[in-house]
């Protein structure tokens, strides 16, 4: 018989073990910002801003791959500041993908059998870095290397709609676990036209990301045994690659 005890204490070693693998990680962070910001140029002439926005793919490799086996969909963007002359952009990407959901519909009591709802289960990662990219300051087609720090979100939720008009009732978080990421990349930029001062280009990139060991759900995790609700918990390391193709503002 497993001693609750003991179970506690090595979910609490474990917990601080990522805690603090975390908070190392936010600091060589922090640290990387202020010393290329010391570093740069603050001529206002050389100073370089992007914006994009993409459609992101996510692809479990590693261990995240034997345990989720679809690929995961959504939306990214990204804003970036040149630092100076040099061919050096630093700033923040972010993303949100679904990697599997399940829906259906059921009476909202048993008294009432003829008042249906639907029930939508999503499993998600949100995605937060820094990035460090390095790229030529000018040319039609821009290709580029990234480098990436931060951390990835894996939750799960359950949402409750109106059957008739997808309005939402009320929902609930059923799990979620924060942990760190990093990578690296690549993307090339293809310049399509002017936009006021600036200009519009093609942006395609392939980036691969670690990931800290997570506990997880996926399509399936949620079921029900004698009237009870059990969740088939998941847990591994999050690694996976990332493909995204949209457009990129320079100005």
């Amino acid at each position: 018989m497993r001693n609750p005890r003991t179970g506690l204490a090595s979910s609490r070693g474990q917990g601080l073990a990522r805690a603090g693998q975390i908070s190392i990680l936010f600091q060589a962070g922090v640290s990387m910002i202020v010393l290329l910001l010391c570093g740069a140029n603050s001529n206002a002439q050389s100073q370089q801003f992007q914006f994009g926005l993409d459609v992101t793919t996510v692809i479990p490799t590693g261990d995240f791959s034997k345990n989720v086996t679809n690929n995961g969909y959504g939306v990214g963007g990204q804003f970036l500041v040149g630092l100076g002359r040099k061919p050096l952009l630093l700033g923040v990407d972010a993303a949100f993908t679904t990697y599997g959901s399940d829906e259906h519909t059921e009476s909202i009591s048993e008294n009432i059998p003829e008042l249906e709802v639907k029930v939508r289960t999503n499993n998600n990662i949100a995605f937060t870095h820094l990035l460090l990219r390095a790229q030529p300051r000018s040319g039609k087609v821009r290709p580029y290397a990234d480098a990436l720090v931060g951390f990835k979100y894996l939750f799960t939720d359950t949402t409750i709609l109106n059957d008739s008009n997808e309005e939402e009732l009320t929902s609930s978080k059923n799990l979620g676990d924060l942990v760190y990421s990093y990578g690296f990349g690549g993307g090339v930029q293809v310049t399509l036209g002017r936009v006021g001062r600036g200009d519009i280009s093609l942006d395609g990139k392939v980036r691969y990301l670690r990931g800290g060991r997570a506990e997880y759900l996926k399509e399936g995790s949620i079921r029900r045994e004698n009237g009870s609700v059990v969740f088939d918990v998941l847990s591994s390391r999050t690694d996976m690659v990332t493909v995204q193709i949209g457009v990129t503002f320079r100005f």
